[in-house]
């Protein structure tokens, strides 16, 4: 009984962040696994539709460069919320400590992401 609560408590924790929490019954052991698989890809619809929370940084032309609203959400959504506002950027993910050149691109963005795979340093262009 516990396993099962942890694990949809762990399912539910990166949504709990965007979404206001509802009360549901705890879903069964099959039903975690199919949870946290569908949770890890999709972007909430709130996150996706709505304008998101902070001011975005820019440089002179109006095209972001820092993207401070996908800092603690899984790597997989703050793709997405970056590629939504910049098609043209590719996107690098990097564990937490990993080692990286040094070089600048003004067409790639670093996501920083820790062992849970959240994200952990403000994504930027660079």
């Amino acid at each position: 009984m516990k396993k099962t609560l942890l694990a949809a408590l762990a399912a539910a924790s990166a949504t709990a962040l965007i979404a206001p929490a509802v009360a549901t019954a705890a879903p069964e052991p099959a039903d975690v696994a199919a949870t946290t698989a569908t949770t890890a890809t999709a972007v909430p619809a709130a996150l996706a539709a709505a304008a998101l929370p902070g001011t975005p940084a820019a440089d002179h032309a109006g095209t972001r460069t820092q993207w401070p609203e996908t800092l603690g959400l899984p790597k997989a959504w703050a793709e997405k919320v970056i590629l939504r506002d910049r098609p043209d950027l590719e996107i690098e993910h990097i564990p937490e400590g990993a080692l990286v050149t040094m070089d600048y691109r003004e067409d790639r963005v670093r996501i920083v992401h820790n062992a849970l795979g959240l994200v952990s340093q403000v994504p930027a262009i660079g």
